[in-house]
């Protein structure tokens, strides 16, 4: 069964990476080059920013609640739910890499790892 002061701690350092993504998010939107992209490319990108940011937030909720319940974590849809998390942050790290954000891949490719040996190692 899952430790429940691991899952909550994934839980607080997923608040925390919300926050630093958002952060970023600002931090990049303010170049030249990104405010003179044409308006569709603009807003889809900033929406799904901080879609993103939001997607972040909605994990560190599933971890407190199957902190709450550990044992929600031994049923099939919730360890599908916690795969599909690790699958996304892997395929997110890829992209970042390909990209050439390292710093962003990596924290991404680790957060994954961290969350499905937490989440899924029964």
């Amino acid at each position: 069964m899952a430790n429940p002061a691991q899952l909550k701690a994934l839980a607080y350092g997923s608040l925390l990476l919300s926050v630093g993504h958002a952060l970023t998010g600002r931090k990049f939107q303010k170049l030249r080059r990104f405010q003179e992209l044409p308006s569709l490319a603009y807003t889809c990108s900033t929406v799904g920013w901080y879609q993103g940011s939001g997607y972040l937030i909605l994990i560190a909720l599933l971890n407190f609640q199957w902190a709450s319940n550990p044992q929600a974590l031994e049923e099939p849809l919730n360890r599908a739910i916690a795969g599909l998390i690790t699958l996304i942050a892997w395929g997110s790290s890829i992209s970042y890499l390909r990209g050439g954000v390292v710093s962003s891949g990596l924290i991404t490719a680790a957060a994954g790892a961290i969350h499905g040996w937490i989440t899924l190692r029964n």
